[in-house]
């Protein structure tokens, strides 16, 4: 009986453990999410939109006790990303190039609160790619009014890797079990759009005023 209670115990320990020195949560979720996309998800093209759905609960919430608060949209992004690396294998062909990936850059407009209780869903999409970095877009959609109430742009920085290749590679690869192989191959690299442009140029500025401000405290950095 004492056993018992102490394996019991122990486990509680490992658990509360787990939970101070680990965002416990967020990894349990991120290991589901992965899961969840390779094994029960189609797989789709790298130039395909994919969305995962999501419900604002008390967790997500702020001070006002009634929406989703401006940090967990972001947060939420991850798990957005995951999906869609996964279903369009952009993981895996990173990995057979030898490189990885991460988030440089990300901006979000706000245009109305989610609800507590609200479900929405997370579009996921490529809208350009440069010889560096790939540009994906995403959109928090309120399913009941079908309206935008958040939309993101976020600059995943490759290393090791050209982008133009490695996009070049996922271009030419269809989905698995796909009816029309041919159509995917006579995609096209889309166009830069306009908003994507002046941020791409916004976050230029800021780097090289930062760039500035290291040469000037540090003389030495300038030669």
């Amino acid at each position: 009986m004492f056993d018992v209670c102490f394996l019991i115990l122990g486990l509680i320990c490992a658990v509360l453990c787990a939970y101070l020195i680990l965002e416990l949560n967020y990894f349990l979720r991120t290991c589901l999410c992965i899961l969840v996309a390779r094994f029960l998800k189609k797989k789709v093209h790298i130039l395909d939109e994919t969305a995962i759905t999501g419900l604002c609960i008390s967790t997500d919430i702020d001070y006002f006790l009634d929406h989703m608060n401006n940090a967990r949209f972001l947060r939420e992004l991850d798990f957005a990303k995951i999906d869609f690396f996964e279903r369009t294998a952009f993981f895996r062909e990173l990995k057979s190039h030898g490189a990885s990936t991460f988030v440089s850059a990300t901006t979000i407009r706000y245009r109305r609160w989610i609800k507590i209780f609200s479900k929405y869903k997370i579009t996921t999409k490529i809208v350009y790619w440069d010889e560096q970095s790939v540009y994906l877009e995403h959109r928090f959609v309120t399913i009941r009014e079908n309206f935008v109430n958040a939309i993101a742009l976020c600059k995943m920085r490759l290393v090791e890797a050209n982008a133009d290749s490695v996009m070049a590679d996922l271009m030419s690869k269809p989905p698995k079990n796909t009816s029309d192989p041919e159509k995917f191959k006579q995609q096209c690299k889309p166009d830069l759009p306009d908003e994507l442009a002046k941020w791409i140029e916004s976050n230029q500025i800021s780097s090289n005023k930062l760039q500035e401000e290291l040469k000037s405290s540090d003389p030495a950095k300038s030669t």
